[in-house]
């Protein structure tokens, strides 16, 4: 894997299931230090990242199938001024076909799916929630300065 620790929101610790992103709590991450779930706050402030001016890229990798067809995944990216994410903003939400915004469906991975974001605050976070039952497997979510060629 190129990325290093700075780079990855989100490794595949734990499968992306319900009980591991909502009754567990992984996917909502308030530290710098990774959860169970593999999940981290990002500081873009002591990394040395920071933010390009073109911005940066958010990939979510789905390495498998769904449990379901049906099952939804909601992901945002957010920011905020403070690790424990006291006040957070939110640069995006992630979807494929868009048939409801900001939720991914499992009838739509695997899947590689790409956002760009332009932070403008320190610390940086995936927050991902599901509903009960679903199960999307192993994801990984990854951030590189360099998701566009420069001409």
């Amino acid at each position: 894997m190129p990325f290093d620790a700075n780079l990855v929101l989100a490794n595949s610790d734990a499968d992306w299931t319900f009980a591991n992103l909502n009754t567990s709590n992984y996917g909502t991450p308030t530290s710098t230090t990774r959860n169970a779930g593999g999940f981290a706050v990002l500081d873009l402030g002591s990394t040395g990242i920071g933010g390009s001016v073109r911005g940066l890229a958010v990939v979510l990798i789905f390495m498998d199938s769904a449990a379901a067809a049906d099952d939804a995944l909601t992901c945002i990216v957010e920011e905020s001024t403070t690790e424990a994410f006291t006040v957070p903003h939110e640069l995006a939400k992630f979807d494929i076909l868009a048939a409801t915004k900001g939720v991914i469906i499992g009838s739509e991975i695997p899947a590689v799916v790409i956002r760009r974001v332009s932070p403008t605050l320190r610390y940086l976070r995936i927050d991902a929630s599901c509903v009960a039952a679903d199960n999307f497997g192993t994801v990984w979510a990854l951030l590189t300065p360099y998701p566009f060629k420069v001409l």
